[in-house]
């Protein structure tokens, strides 16, 4: 049996999808209810409950009790009365809950692939936390952007054309999201995205109870304050089932023009109109909807070539919404009748119709088809390092193939220091033959120079502001001062595709510091990218903490590395032939593991 589940876990709810043996992805109901609260609570003997458990027992002690755990991500830990837990294990206590109530579905069968969602505006130190509470939940972990699978969802109802943009508004229990997808190459590629955090459905039931205390509160202005912030066993037994009315009280709104809210004694009911809500809330739903058509300019696109605008979300049943979006940009969006189901259920399917973007190994013949340029038959490239935002790629030229140098003269006596190479190489790599390159030296014109010596197997190169040894069977053939990159390649090469690329590019900030900041500029130019896959923000890879994706570029792929600290990004670039990647990998494991920055 196949067990695929996704899940998306959000600031106020959680909504689960399961995919049973390839079928139609269906919305787990947990609890009677489509979507289980994101709360937890830790009892004193280490127990943690979940959801609506969770939301009983606040009642007994609210200091251990956190409703909203996505909004503490950043915190690294939580105190919850006087227990002090990682903010990954509470997140994993939501995971763990719904992907138990999703296998309960397959009769208990383990899970293939476990696909978790996340605002787009999410760095890598988010998206590990993450990673790191559903580890062990699956045998296969995804990771897909909220507005991504929401646009998948969209696009199997409403025709999407290559090229195309939907902007994708999501009003969350706990955040705004507006972000403008575009379809390209028969995926969905976020082009821009803009964010709320101060604001979702919660501030909406919060302001909503306040108008009814307005209401009612003058009449014993003291009781109102017992019932809202008493410490009493029975003042917060009210006090929950209050919020629970209040809540359905908005749910009632979207659909009539007007509700009743029971109160306890001795306030009298509550009578509430939609006029009312809207009259609360139209100031931050207005900037949700600004929001949606800032980002719609940022993309670049004209609001009435969209291909729609899609609500998504519990708060986005809320009338006003439609309207303000209709007036911000002239579109009229769409929903569905469970917009907070919308993204669980979209996740599903954008990993079956995007796999590689979505973290899967690419396929075999991606990788080897075969490469005819002119009647030569030959493909000159260059091996360039990934772009880092704010800082210009190295230049994408493509060098002429130059006579191969000269032998390597005898090795050196061992008394002398290894010649180190300086410069500006240009590598070209030609199928059919070998690695030829020229030095420039550095500080002065004339014509190049050409290297007549490498640096010994076994040796540290320290050229710039970073060091490691040189791989056994593996030689420096030159480097690159413009660029800070030095090149390696075996000894005894076997069809001229297997190198080593090196790369140092300074940023304008600490990257230790601000790791998530850098992360993130990176995975944003990753996503205007073309032929890469497997971005993966938390590899282990030669015992250092990187940043993993693969560059395909025909007939070779290279694997990059990238490592951040201080003012530094250092990218090591592995590249070789389908059928040199077994050779390749231990040299370049050992590049990375004894990689040292030394700003």
């Amino acid at each position: 049996m196949s067990l695929r589940v996704a899940v998306d876990f959000g600031t106020s709810s959680t909504c689960v999808a399961v995919s049973v043996n390839g079928r139609e992805p269906q919305v787990v109901v947990v609890d009677g209810q489509p979507i289980l609260p994101s709360a937890v609570y830790a009892a004193p003997d280490g127990t943690l409950f979940v959801g609506q458990e969770a939301e009983r027992q606040a009642a007994v002690d609210p200091s251990r009790y956190e409703p909203h755990p996505k909004r503490r991500v950043d915190e690294g830990e939580l105190l919850l009365g006087s227990s002090v837990l990682p903010v990954a294990d509470v997140v994993r206590a939501v995971l763990a809950r719904v992907v138990d109530e999703a296998r309960h579905i397959a009769g208990g069968a383990p899970v293939d692939l476990l696909v978790l969602t996340h605002p787009a505006d999410w760095g890598a130190v988010r998206t590990r936390v993450l990673l790191q509470a559903a580890r062990g939940l699956g045998q296969d972990l995804r990771l897909v952007p909220e507005p991504v699978a929401a646009a998948v969802f969209h696009s199997a109802t409403h025709s999407i054309p290559e090229g195309a943009a939907l902007a994708v508004l999501d009003l969350g229990g706990g955040t705004v999201d507006a972000s403008v997808v575009a379809r390209r190459g028969g995926a969905f590629r976020v082009l821009a995205t803009k964010g709320d955090p101060t604001f979702g459905g919660a501030d909406v039931d919060q302001a909503l109870l306040e108008h009814i205390g307005s209401l009612v509160s003058p009449g014993d202005p003291e009781a109102w304050r017992q019932l809202v912030e008493g410490r009493e066993m029975a003042d917060r037994r009210k006090r929950r089932v209050l919020r629970q009315d209040v809540r359905g009280a908005k749910e009632t709104l979207s659909r009539h023009s007007y509700t009743d809210v029971p109160l306890p004694p001795p306030f009298p009911d509550a009578h509430v109109t939609r006029t009312d809500l809207e009259g609360l809330v139209s100031a931050p739903l207005g900037r949700a909807a600004a929001l949606l058509a800032t980002a719609v300019r940022e993309a670049g696109v004209d609001p009435r070539a969209l291909a729609g605008v899609f609500l998504v979300g519990g708060s986005s049943r809320i009338p006003l919404v439609a309207r303000l979006v209709l007036e911000r940009t002239g579109v009229v969006p769409t929903s569905i009748d469970q917009p907070e189901t919308v993204v669980a259920r979209g996740a599903l399917r954008a990993v079956a119709a995007d796999p590689v973007r979505t973290g899967a190994p690419p396929a075999r013949d991606e990788v080897t088809r075969k490469i005819t340029e002119d009647a030569t038959r030959k493909l000159t490239r260059r091996i360039t390092p990934p772009p880092v935002a704010g800082f210009p790629a190295p230049p994408a030229r493509f060098p002429r193939p130059l006579p191969a140098p000269p032998p390597p003269p005898p090795p050196a006596p061992r008394n002398r220091a290894p010649l180190v190479l300086g410069g500006v190489v240009a590598l070209a790599l030609v199928v059919a033959g070998s690695v030829v390159y020229t030095v420039h030296r550095e500080g002065g014109g004339g014509a190049p120079a050409p290297t007549t010596s490498s640096t010994p197997t076994g040796k540290t190169i320290a050229q710039y502001d970073y060091t490691f040894t040189v791989p056994p069977g593996w030689v420096q053939t030159g480097s690159a001062a413009e660029t800070r990159q030095v090149y390696l390649k075996p000894e005894e090469p076997v069809g001229g595709l297997e190198v080593i690329s090196v790369t140092e590019q300074k940023l304008t900030y600490d990257s230790t510091a601000e790791r998530g900041r850098a992360e993130g500029e990176l995975r944003a130019e990753y996503d205007r990218g073309r032929n890469l896959s497997g971005f993966d923000a938390s590899r282990d890879f030669g015992g250092k903490d990187v940043v993993y994706y693969r560059e395909q570029a025909e007939p070779y792929a290279v694997d990059w590395f990238v490592l951040f600290q201080g003012d530094a990004q250092v990218s090591v670039g592995c590249q070789f032939a389908p059928s040199g990647e077994e050779r390749v990998r231990p040299a370049c494991e050992q590049v990375v593991r004894t990689l040292t920055v030394t700003n």
